[in-house]
């Protein structure tokens, strides 16, 4: 008699379904087209290495809309200036302190 172990549902991710296999593998597939990344596997690894794996993958492809991480300081300072502003007022900042100095 054969033992079947249930394997974990799929998961839904940034536009990609995380599909467990029964090696403990990952198939990574995108939800629809057009498909900006083929689809592949994944080692076996947790489901936040999958996750991380993904991000990658749509950050070396420069489909990341996620803030960059040097923006995320100053957006919490200032929560009602859009990145590009901070951009100008830093810009404007170093610019003063040049002229000043």
């Amino acid at each position: 008699m054969k033992v079947v172990q249930a394997l974990e549902p799929a998961v839904r991710y940034r536009g990609f379904v995380l599909i467990p296999q029964q090696d403990f593998s990952w198939l990574v597939r995108p939800e629809r087209s057009p498909m900006h990344v083929l689809p592949f596997r994944a080692p076996a690894c947790s489901i936040s290495d999958v996750k991380a794996l993904v991000d990658w993958r749509l950050a070396r492809l420069g489909r990341d809309r996620r803030p960059k991480l040097d923006l995320l300081p100053q957006q919490i300072k200032s929560s009602s200036s859009s990145p590009s502003q901070l951009r100008l007022e830093n810009i404007a900042n170093n610019q003063q302190q040049r002229y000043c100095a």
